[in-house]
């Protein structure tokens, strides 16, 4: 809630988020509209279509008006937005992606076109935002225009499709439509509060009673009806009686967990799972403290993610960022899945003080240059804490049992590391060797082999020199 207290914007903007968390391509539809500022829109077609880079600045946060949906299986979304993902090699398999097999998209319900009619744009239409044949129409520009969209849908970046209006060759965005605004408010009225809601619950965070209060997993999904997690689940009917939130709360918890996947994530740790570091003062809540080592110290140093392996030619330095600017604050650790509709948490750490962090770095840094020598890169704490997995994974080969296996075993270790407990060296140095005949197997490069080998090694080192810092 601090989090989100901070540079809180107003109206949507709480609610509201990035399609795409950092890079990614924007593939724009033009749609002819009849008059803008009807109250229903009539569309006449597909004008063009132009490809652009996905922007993460406030202003383009809400020409996006974009929100994840409410669930998997719904037939709606808050914004006409259609992720296609990443292209695959060959025209053909594009096109099947987008149209199906045979170009038959209204059978092959996996197609992105039958999507996008059936679970994105038909909505529009019942609800009375497009006028009655509105979606036909679009479909058949589609079509038309299909070549322009696999030209348009080339590069390794993830793609996305999005329906907004032509207005004298310009895009106009769906937050610059006040029926797509409209639509969008409608839709988080229902999904925050429901319809004809008249039971008043006490916030669970401010303590205010109020008609108007939504639940805690609308936020964060640690828990689904079908699915006992951190929160009750089975009856659906009860999910907004455990840990009810006003609207005012929301808002700020919200928007503080768009500000965590934003500033403070990083999901190139361990393959699969979001790692979160979640800043809090000491001693109280000082806001206006809080403010200013966040937002005009923080995150104004924070370096984008840029490592994805040992070759990369830059490293990230957030960690280690933390480690020497973040007096007065402790960390959260949480690294946690998407499991479809739910989020699984697989580990949590709490209190780590910056000084925890520093002296990590410390002893990783000693224990690189025990291995390697005077070499200048590798030596900060994101370096480390990224090679634990990847270095165990190549242990475990191309098998997926294996490689879940390690992952647990990646997160156990990582969870000691940052609550100061002793690290399993013996463990780990057994599980090395009676892999090394498997890693020189399935590797075709001798000097990936020697390169793991080497990183194994600095483990070793660095886990004895954090455990003889350890109190027995």
């Amino acid at each position: 809630g601090e989090l989100g207290a901070l540079k809180q914007g107003s109206g949507l903007e709480p609610y509201l988020k990035f399609p795409f968390d950092n890079e990614g391509k924007v593939i724009k539809v033009h749609l002819e509209v009849a008059d803008l500022k009807a109250d229903v829109l009539d569309i006449r077609g597909v004008k063009r279509i132009e490809l652009a880079d996905h922007q993460c600045t406030l202003e383009m946060k809400f020409k996006y008006l974009y929100r994840e949906k409410v669930g998997a299986n719904v037939n709606w979304s808050f914004s006409p937005i259609q992720f296609i993902g990443k292209p695959k090699k060959g025209m053909d398999k594009n096109r099947e992606l987008l149209v199906g097999k045979d170009e038959k998209w209204e059978e092959d319900t996996k197609s992105n076109f039958n999507k996008i009619c059936n679970r994105l744009l038909m909505d529009y239409e019942k609800e009375g935002i497009f006028s009655e044949g509105s979606v036909k129409r679009i479909m058949t520009g589609l079509e038309e225009q299909i070549d322009s969209i696999l030209e348009n849908w080339v590069s390794k970046e993830s793609h996305l499709i999005i329906f907004g209006a032509d207005h004298n060759g310009d895009f106009l965005y769906p937050g610059q439509i006040p029926v797509f605004v409209q639509y969008f408010q409608n839709k988080l009225q229902q999904s925050l509060i429901g319809k004809g809601k008249q039971i008043y619950n006490q916030c669970a965070f401010c303590g205010i009673k109020d008609i108007n209060t939504t639940a805690l997993s609308k936020v964060f999904k640690f828990s689904t009806a079908d699915k006992v997690n951190f929160l009750p689940g089975l009856d659906k009917t009860l999910e907004e009686s455990v840990f009810p939130v006003c609207i005012e709360c929301f808002e700020k918890i919200s928007a503080g967990r768009e500000r965590i996947e934003r500033l403070y994530s990083n999901n190139k740790i361990i393959s699969g799972l979001q790692m979160w570091i979640i800043p809090e003062t000491v001693g109280g809540n000082d806001h206006n403290h809080f403010k200013k080592i966040i937002v005009d110290k923080m995150e104004r140093q924070r370096i984008e993610d840029s490592l994805d392996s040992f070759g990369e030619k830059r490293e990230e330095r957030f960690l280690s960022y933390l480690a020497k600017e973040g007096q007065s604050l402790i960390f959260h650790f949480m690294f946690w899945e998407r499991n479809n509709a739910q989020e699984l948490v697989h580990l949590m750490v709490e209190d780590v003080p910056p000084e925890r962090l520093a002296y990590l770095e410390e002893r990783w840094i000693e224990a690189m240059n025990t291995v390697f020598g005077d070499v200048k890169r590798g030596k900060v704490l994101d370096w480390a804490i990224k090679s634990l997995y990847a270095v165990l994974s190549q242990f475990a080969g191309q098998s997926k049992g294996d490689r879940i296996v390690m992952r647990d075993f990646a997160i156990k270790i990582l969870g000691k590391v940052l609550r100061g407990e002793r690290l399993p060296v013996a463990t780990f140095k057994s599980i090395v060797a009676s892999r090394v005949a498997h890693l020189v197997y399935e590797t075709p490069k001798w000097d990936d082999i020697t390169k793991n080998m080497l990183y194994a090694q600095v483990w070793v080192e660095f886990m004895q020199r954090v455990n003889e810092g350890v109190v027995q």
